[in-house]
């Protein structure tokens, strides 16, 4: 296709195979055949510049690109779907309609490793049903038995890859001492239950509770049956306070309606906290499932080395390493205790057995609450994958 040049999505090194040929943006498309290019990318979606000054594209079967791309970067772009694409050519689409259906699909893949290639077979994608460009699907739609939505809202016909891998116990240990109503950390916005936490806690509690129920939907709703994962809940400020205590049913909405209507107040008594934790810890342990703690506070409190060792060596005497996570939602300079709890949580595992039927979780802590995605940075639980989108562009 001459007076073309491959645009690539992703990073300036970013390339595309095509036809066992490799291209980087900005590489001439002459050696390709518009009457073959589509095909050998499966399903794709095609760029062009953008129809509209603003950049606030609405037109049908298409998706304006936020990102600069190659080539000519200043220049805003869209991405447009294979059939708007050979409309605004004014050219009859040159492939047969089963292609031009297939085309037409979103190119977005399950990310379950059971589709992946292995050293005898090659690899079987398993792509979201959906059209290209479509809206997300609400992730408490199971989609049908056999198939699930992914976290940011693709349809995929095949079972939900979370339910394949390990079960956990998850223990959140939520501060909701006075200081987490500061304001300077608030709920997530364009989320569904946005409003609602928002209209009960816009503060450093609220942010915590947005960061669950993001949590809670990527690790499944229960409603196809009983979850793998069991939750359990504590609030604490001065005195700890048990809301869930190894629920394995509920959706992530009640969950959340579960604890949505405390109030920061009082002190903060992290000892106390993690003294609660342990018995909870004890009394619904299960070789099934293993331990996880999810500390998340804004770390102004000390605590006592030897209360967290209590906590980690009595999961290790129950055969399973704890695994501990401690997030913080305010001022860095307040995390040392935090920071301490993660650190003997490692300490105790690295010299405990290792359990032959489970993999380890490590421990660790994170204070940027920006880049918080419990399921992947805690218990590695990927989302959907989407590869690179990549086509010629007129130049």
């Amino acid at each position: 296709m001459e007076n073309t040049s491959w645009a690539i999505e992703g990073a300036p090194d970013a390339f595309v195979e095509v036809q066992g040929r490799k291209y980087a943006g900005r590489d001439g498309g002459g050696p390709q055949l518009c009457s073959s290019v589509c095909l050998a990318l499966g399903r794709h979606a095609h760029i062009d510049y953008c129809r509209n000054e603003k950049g606030d594209c609405l037109e049908p079967e298409s998706e304006h690109i936020t990102e600069p791309i190659l080539p000519e970067p200043s220049k805003p772009k869209d991405w447009v779907s294979h059939k708007a694409f050979w409309a605004r050519t004014g050219f009859k689409d040159p492939y047969p309609r089963d292609d031009q259906a297939e085309f037409a699909k979103c190119d977005a893949q399950c990310a379950g490793p059971e589709h992946e290639a292995t050293a005898t077979a090659p690899a079987k994608p398993s792509y979201c049903t959906l059209p290209m460009f479509h809206p997300p699907q609400l992730v408490e739609w199971t989609g049908g038995h056999g198939t699930h939505i992914s976290k940011n809202g693709h349809h995929f016909p095949c079972p939900n890859p979370n339910n394949l891998r390990q079960a956990f116990h998850v223990i959140f240990v939520l501060d909701r001492s006075g200081s987490m109503a500061e304001k300077d950390r608030r709920p997530m916005q364009n989320t569904p239950v946005f409003n609602r936490i928002n209209s009960n806690n816009c503060n450093r509690y609220g942010a915590v509770l947005s960061a669950l129920h993001g949590f809670w939907l990527s690790r499944g709703t229960g409603q196809t049956g009983a979850r793998r994962d069991a939750y359990s809940v504590i609030l604490f400020d001065d005195k700890p306070e048990i809301l869930i205590a190894n629920d394995v049913t509920s959706s992530p909405l009640n969950l959340l309606k579960r604890i949505l209507y405390a109030k920061p107040w009082g002190g903060t008594d992290f000892d106390a906290a993690l003294v609660s934790t342990k018995d909870v810890m004890e009394a619904h342990w299960t070789m099934d499932r293993s331990p996880v703690v999810i500390f998340l506070s804004d770390g102004e409190c000390n605590v006592d080395d030897n209360v967290i060792y209590d906590l980690c060596n009595r999961a290790v005497a129950l055969t399973k390493p704890l695994s501990l996570h401690t997030v913080s939602f305010g001022d860095a300079n307040n995390s040392y205790s935090l920071r301490r709890m993660a650190q003997i949580a490692q300490e105790v595992a690295k010299g405990a057995p290792r359990d032959p039927l489970s993999s380890p979780v490590p421990s660790g802590y994170t204070g940027a609450m920006d880049t918080i995605r419990l399921t992947e940075t805690f218990l590695n639980i990927a989302e959907s994958l989407k590869k690179p989108r990549a086509s010629l562009i007129r130049t």
